[in-house]
Order: C-alpha cells, then sequence, then structure tokens
C-alpha cells in the first residue's frame, strides 16, 4: 500500500518504530534489527499452549548457543581486539534473539528479560541495552486484536467508546500495552489493553517449569520450590486482573496530597474492566530520556527522594510491598513530580507478616544480633538458628545487613555507589551458587521491591537522606493510627 509520498505502509511503520526505540539512530544495526523484530511480532497471537511455548524457548536456547559456539571459533583466531568487537557482536546477536523470543511469548517469560535489564552490572552491557526496550517498547499487539478486547469487554469499539483513540501503541510491556485516548468530556486518559490469552500462557509457563524442576523432588528443599513457584503463579496473574489493580490504584492516591510532588494518576471506572484500565494520562518520560538530558545531582537526588518517600509510605501506611518498580512504572514530570502508574503487583502484608517484617528491621536498628539470627532463621524456614548450617545463617545474615546499611547511615546515602550496589548483587549470586534459597514466599517480593528500587537509583546515581525518611514515614503512620 503506498501513501501519498509514495512510500508504503511497511516503510512508515518502521520509521516510527525507529523513532520509538531507545537508541533511535537509523544507522544504528542493533535498532534496525529490533525494528524488524517488532514489526514482525506485532501480527502475531501470543502462543499459549504449554508445548508451543516450551518447544519455542527449547528453539532459542539453542539458537543462543550456536552463536556463542561460533564466537568461540572465530575468537580462537583473532587478537586481543578483535576478541573483544566478537565477543560484543555475540552478546548483541543473543540479546536480540532474546528479545524477538520474549516479546513474542510475552506474560512470564517476559517478565525475565525486564528482570535482567532492570539489573546493571549483572547482564552484558548489549543485554541490558536491548532487553530494556521490553519494559515498554515491547512490541505491540496489532490494533485488530485491541479490538477483540474492546468487542468482548465493552460490546464497543474503542473509537465508539473514546472521543478519539490512538491506534499506534505508545507504550507496551509483557502482559498489556497503553494507548493515548481522549474522554467525550475532555480529559486525556491512558488506556492499558491486556494481551488476549495472557493469563494461559503464565499458568503454561509455570507448568513447563514445574517439569523442568521435577529433578528437584527428592531434595529437601522442594516443598519450599513448590511454594515460590506457586507464589510466582500469583503474583503474576494478580497483574493480569486489572479491577484488582484499578483498587490499589485508588487507595494509592489517597495517601499522597500535593505537597508530596507524587503523582497517581485518576482511574476512570466507567473505561475500565478487568481486561482495560483507563486512568489520567501523566505527561512526562521515562528514565532513559530523563538521563539523556544529563540532568545535575540535584534532579537526581530529588526524584531519588520521591521514589523512597512514595514507597515507604505505601509500606507505613498501607502495608504494601509494590513489588515490580521497574523504570516502566515511574515518570519523571516536567514540574518536578514524581509519576506512579502501576499497582499490579502489589503485595499486601498479612498482620503477621508485617509484625514479623518490622521485628527483623528492628533487630537490625538494634544491633540485637539474637534477635536478628532468629529472623533470619524464621525468614528460611528454620525452627532456631542453631538449625542452619554456620555458613548459610552468615550468608544470610550478611544480606540483611546489605539491605539495612541506608536505615543506618545518618545523613545522605548514596545509592549510585557501584561498590555498594555491587555488594548486593555479590550476596544473591553466593546464596544461590551454595543453594542457600530456602525462603518465606513473601521474600519473592521483598527481594524484589528491595532490589529493583535500588537498581532503579543505582542507574539514576540518586542520593537521599533515607534514615531521616524511614523515620518520617514510620512516624506519619504512626500518628495516623492515634
Amino acid at each position: 500500500m503506498q501513501v501519498e509520498d509514495g512510500r508504503d505502509t511497511e516503510t512508515l511503520q518502521m520509521e516510527m518504530l525507529l523513532d520509538a526505540l531507545p537508541k533511535g539512530s537509523a544507522t544504528d544495526p542493533a535498532s534496525l534489527a529490533l525494528a524488524r523484530l517488532i514489526t514482525n511480532i506485532s501480527n502475531k497471537k501470543v502462543p499459549v499452549s504449554s508445548f508451543s511455548r516450551i518447544w519455542t524457548l527449547g528453539s532459542l536456547q539453542a539458537r543462543v548457543s550456536a552463536g556463542y559456539f561460533a564466537y568461540w571459533l572465530r575468537s580462537r583466531f583473532s587478537d586481543a581486539e578483535n576478541k573483544q568487537r566478537l565477543k560484543s557482536e555475540a552478546h548483541l546477536a543473543a540479546a536480540l534473539k532474546l528479545f524477538g523470543t520474549m516479546g513474542y511469548m510475552r506474560g512470564a517469560v517476559m517478565k525475565v528479560g525486564q528482570l535482567l535489564a532492570n539489573l546493571p552490572e549483572v547482564v552484558p552491557e548489549e543485554f541490558a541495552e536491548v532487553l530494556s526496550a521490553l519494559h515498554f517498547e515491547a512490541p505491540p499487539m496489532h490494533f485488530a486484536m485491541v479490538r477483540e478486547v474492546f468487542l468482548d469487554e465493552f460490546g464497543r469499539e474503542p473509537e465508539e467508546l473514546f472521543a478519539s483513540f490512538d491506534r499506534q501503541a505508545f507504550a507496551a510491556a509483557s502482559l498489556g500495552q497503553v494507548h493515548r485516548a481522549r474522554l467525550h468530556s475532555g480529559e486525556e486518559v491512558a488506556v492499558k489493553i491486556q494481551y488476549p490469552g495472557i493469563a494461559h500462557t503464565i499458568k503454561a509457563d509455570l507448568r513447563n517449569l514445574r517439569l523442568l524442576l521435577q529433578p528437584l523432588c527428592l531434595t529437601i528443599d522442594w516443598q519450599d520450590t513448590l511454594a515460590k513457584l506457586a507464589d510466582i503463579e500469583r503474583m503474576l496473574l494478580m497483574e493480569t486482573d486489572y479491577g484488582q489493580e484499578a483498587a490499589y490504584n485508588r487507595k494509592a492516591r489517597l495517601v499522597f496530597n500535593d505537597a508530596d510532588r507524587i503523582a497517581v494518576p485518576l482511574v476512570h471506572d466507567q473505561y475500565s474492566t478487568r481486561r482495560v484500565l483507563t486512568t489520567e494520562y501523566l505527561h512526562g518520560c521515562h528514565i532513559n530520556d530523563f538521563l539523556a538530558t544529563d540532568p545535575g545531582q540535584g534532579e537526581r537526588d530529588h526524584f531519588t527522594r520521591l521514589l523512597t518517600v512514595a514507597t515507604y509510605r505505601l509500606y507505613y501506611r498501607l502495608h504494601w510491598l509494590p513489588a515490580d518498580p521497574h523504570p516502566g512504572n515511574f515518570i519523571f514530570m516536567a514540574d518536578g513530580r514524581l509519576g506512579m502508574i502501576d499497582f499490579g503487583c502489589t503485595l499486601t502484608l498479612s498482620d503477621e507478616e508485617w509484625v514479623f517484617s518490622n521485628e527483623a528491621i528492628q533487630a537490625a536498628l538494634d544491633k540485637d544480633l539474637q534477635g536478628l539470627n532468629r529472623a533470619i532463621a524464621r525468614a528460611c524456614r528454620f525452627d532456631d538458628p542453631g538449625d542452619m548450617e554456620p555458613d548459610r545463617l552468615e550468608v544470610i545474615r550478611q544480606g540483611f545487613y546489605w539491605f539495612m546499611e541506608p536505615w543506618q547511615q545518618e545523613g545522605i546515602f548514596d545509592f549510585g555507589d557501584r561498590a555498594f550496589f555491587l555488594r548486593g548483587i555479590d550476596n544473591v549470586i553466593e546464596a544461590t551458587r551454595k543453594g542457600y534459597t530456602r525462603s518465606l514466599p513473601m521474600t519473592l517480593w521483598s527481594n524484589r521491591f528491595t532490589f529493583g528500587g535500588r537498581a532503579f537509583c543505582y542507574k539514576l546515581k540518586g542520593r537521599c537522606e533515607f534514615r531521616k525518611i524511614f523515620k518520617q514515614e514510620a512516624a506519619g503512620a504512626a500518628a495516623k493510627l492515634t
């Protein structure tokens, strides 16, 4: 199909995609390759059967392995400089394969890609750069599928429901994509639409994962593994319920005021269902675009403070762990406010979990070693610290000390300190390598909450008076109860 200036529709679509990608340059091969992948994927329906998904992942593993084997062969006859170039090319090729497969499969598989992209210093730079597009620039579904969802949910097409509706999604991620629209009353809104069949893909992926891990069934930690997988499935399925997300969104709006400089968008209930969520549109940019403006340290510190206030306000006032603090969920607004736009992955702590969490924190603050050891033993599902191997206790305790460092330091804490960030990553790697992963299911949420937020602040290279903020938020919550 030709348009007036002689270019075909596919060419125009490619140009729009190139503009949307992180690198943005038409001369950049990675950006061109990403655009081709997105164009190819957008017209495909998400595979939902267990067999098709595990077959696709198996094919991906074979293709990535073949690429690295080819690199190994070629690098044997190259000098150091050429080896580095070949290694970068191999990383980039593997990252593009991962992006293509994860973008096609979406759901839980794509969540893994987002997690990898949000852990700087852990994966090669080429991986982080390509996979970061999965946060909000993943392959969108074709508009015909968008129309299908609207007809199922409202019995009307989007153009009938709204005064105007942009057919091109401005953001797409693991479970759904977002379109700009305008209500008949004039308000500009963001409309999040869930990919068809996405809940089935989550169940299929977790079913496959249980089968792959079946050889562990005779180990002492098998029941712990099953409990964690069940909690991961629950966590991901929660995110497919936009009705529940809307309820969390409404509660979050109530704990912030204008002076807090934290914006939570208004939910438009009339235009929202379990698979469609319509909220106020917040103008601003995500972290990559913000950093591209070369902000000063003052701006970085300002938004780091707002992020800390926002997350600990939710923790202390509502007893929430917002467990998905990835870059796509925060908006840097021109007026200095921080927008929070996604509450789908939020755990409300039970009374027992709330008391336990704060007892562990207080034991660390009081330097109560026996109390802390008891808390660690309980978190690791042991009756007593004496039941744990001394090395396991020490490794987990060092991880908790790392978690508590910002809580204990007076004055400014620098989350951009590379040595601090890497200590936390190294501790997780050591615990995983040694098999010290037995823990209460709630630790999945708390770890995502902690590492996601700290990875975000590390990328921002931000600082804040963390101890002062946590004391203020804890005191504010206590005052609300009296």
